[in-house]
């Protein structure tokens, strides 16, 4: 057995000499959850979240980035970690919280868009571009226009749809937008193209649903630089056609992915380049589902293909590569979706709805903070406030005198490590 020793308790406590205390009259009177609190609250205030929002906002925001509690339940749930203290306030009421979605939803949002937008750009000073993508959630409630509809993992529910924009590296968030269930992505696009425009985010890389040549045709023309996948139309399968696959599935034109490997030709079109991109895996494996419903060799002849648009200076194969290893926009969506609890939306009011979109907005802005000063450690920020749950704040008594004292547990290696790295960057 092996001991160590960590303090002498009856020394000092609080910086100054007292007497000696018996361990047999310590008690400990409260034990709640500190360090995860503690590093979400420094990142907040380095983004400067706790400038722009009110405390019982912020409450919303640390919460759900740590644990998502029920809007019904977080009074009990805040006894049990450090988030008050953190933000100098007593308690908080439930009517307090629900009128929090509605106080963020009534603030000029693109401002704090913008502040955020600037400092990001300003870490991630090497970005080329940026990156569009849109999901939908479900919602709860009759406020929102929205009729049920499918969604993308086929369930028929309400759906309201988020538009993301993020930095192609990091996935640093730049703006977001809400739109009903039943808007096309497409549609969605055209409402977008004007912000991109006036905030001046012309180089961009976005998903085949969000795109077509009559819009890439008015995006060249407004001078946007793009990387895009489109839909194989009719039209486009005749670029296809032309195509000879025992040409493209060769050697020389294979380009290697993250994970796997596909063919790639391109064209002139449209005052740019189109890539017609062969993956024989998947070709394969949607051929063996197709041909179980279907025999049809005039579409089964397509699969396996695909298209991308681009008018960049960049060669081809990494044209292909940003386009398909474009992962922190889907890594966005998985943590604000996962990881902050963005399905469901458990409120009815329309307000209530986009104000807690904007809740989980400021919360992954955060979390991708996090993750960015601790990428020297490979370290996610996930991964680092799962560490931090138990890095406890210990409140003790000395039942003879009734003086009262905290500490911190001892902290593991990796949690030191992470808190290091933190209150350095913060």
């Amino acid at each position: 057995m092996k001991q160590e020793f960590i303090r002498y308790i009856g020394k000092e406590m609080n910086s100054s000499v007292v007497r000696r205390i018996s361990s047999s009259d310590v008690r400990a009177v409260e034990v709640r959850r500190s360090l995860d609190v503690e590093v979400v609250h420094r990142i907040s205030t380095k983004l400067g979240i706790n400038t722009i929002a009110s405390r019982n906002a912020l409450v919303m925001v640390y919460s759900q980035l740590l644990d998502r509690p029920a809007i019904d339940r977080m009074e009990e749930y805040l006894q049990e970690t450090e988030i008050l203290r953190y933000l100098d306030m007593e308690n908080i009421g439930t009517q307090d919280l629900y009128e929090s979605l509605q106080e963020i939803n009534d603030m000029d949002f693109s401002a704090i868009e913008e502040k955020l937008a600037s400092f990001f750009l300003d870490t991630e000073k090497d970005r080329r571009s940026v990156i569009i993508d849109v999901t939908d959630t479900y919602f709860t409630g009759d406020s929102l226009d929205s009729r049920p509809r499918k969604g993308k993992d086929g369930r028929i529910k309400k759906l309201i749809q988020i538009a993301l924009v993020v930095t192609e590296k990091r996935g640093f968030p730049l703006f977001h937008r809400v739109y009903g269930g039943n808007i096309s992505n497409r549609s969605i696009m055209d409402d977008l193209v004007k912000d991109l425009w006036m905030k001046g985010y012309t180089v961009i890389i976005m998903d085949r649903g969000m795109s077509d040549p009559g819009r890439i045709k008015s995006m060249i023309e407004m001078k946007f630089t793009m990387i895009c996948g489109l839909k194989k139309t009719q039209d486009l399968k005749k670029i296809i056609d032309n195509i000879d696959r025992n040409d493209i599935y060769t050697k020389k034109h294979l380009v290697s992915l993250k994970n796997t490997k596909v063919y790639c030709t391109d064209v002139a079109f449209l005052s740019g380049r189109l890539i017609v991109v062969y993956n024989p895996a998947l070709e394969s494996l949607k051929k063996d589902h197709y041909y179980e419903h279907s025999s049809n060799e005039d579409i089964a002849k397509y699969l396996g293909y695909s298209l991308i648009f681009h008018n960049t200076d960049l060669g081809m194969d990494e044209v292909v590569r940003k386009y398909y290893d474009k992962d922190s926009v889907e890594r966005a969506f998985k943590q604000m979706k996962g990881v902050l609890d963005l399905r469901p939306v458990r409120v009815w009011l329309t307000s209530h709805i986009e104000g807690h979109v904007k809740i989980c907005y400021l919360a992954y802005s955060i979390l991708s903070y996090l993750s960015y000063i601790l990428e020297k450690k490979e370290i996610s920020g996930s991964e680092a406030l799962d560490s931090l749950r138990t890095g406890y704040r210990v409140y003790l008594e000395d039942q003879k005198n009734k003086f009262r004292w905290e500490s911190i547990v001892a902290l593991s290696a990796v949690q030191k490590e992470i808190m290091d790295v933190v209150i350095k960057k913060t």
